[in-house]
């Protein structure tokens, strides 16, 4: 058996590295990581919350970190998206107990996907003055694509 310590340690580390990585991997791809027409890759690295909900909080210190390099830097990518993508991630978490099973973690990443796309949809629309629903809808398409293919590929992994 683990000794206690032991086992805060290593969900501590885990929970750095994810959000180390998010950054690393947002910023890799960051002339689209912003905007109406974004595809940030760290995103597939969200659906991890349901097997680590520990990755909640290095989520949103990983999104203030990455929008410090945003255009629209303000308080609503700096304040609220953290926010948004923590309590998208207790959402997810939640979602994903609630209803169990396979079903429940694609359901889970879905409801995330969508929760933060809702989110973005706001920041641009205030931030940038876009419409909210064409915004909404096209980091919809991306969050979706990138949390599903994100829990394919490591919640039953990891």
């Amino acid at each position: 058996m683990v000794p206690a310590h032991a086992a805060r340690a290593r969900t501590v580390a885990v929970a750095g590295v994810v959000g180390a990585l998010y950054v690393v991997l947002s910023l890799a791809v960051a002339p689209i990581a912003f905007g109406p027409l974004q595809f940030r890759v760290g995103e597939a690295l969200k659906p991890l919350v349901i097997k680590h909900p520990a990755v909640i909080p290095a989520l949103g210190v990983g999104t203030v970190i990455i929008n410090l390099f945003s255009p629209f830097a303000g308080v609503l990518e700096l304040a609220f998206m953290p926010v948004v993508d923590m309590v998208g991630g207790a959402l997810c978490w939640f979602v994903a107990r609630a209803v169990g099973g396979t079903f429940g973690s694609y359901l889970a990443s879905f409801v995330y996907a969508v929760f933060t796309a809702a989110g973005v949809g706001v920041v641009l629309h205030v931030a940038a003055g876009l419409p909210y629903l064409p915004s909404f809808a096209s980091v919809a398409a991306s969050e979706v694509i990138l949390l599903l293919a994100g829990n394919a590929v490591l919640v039953r992994r990891v």
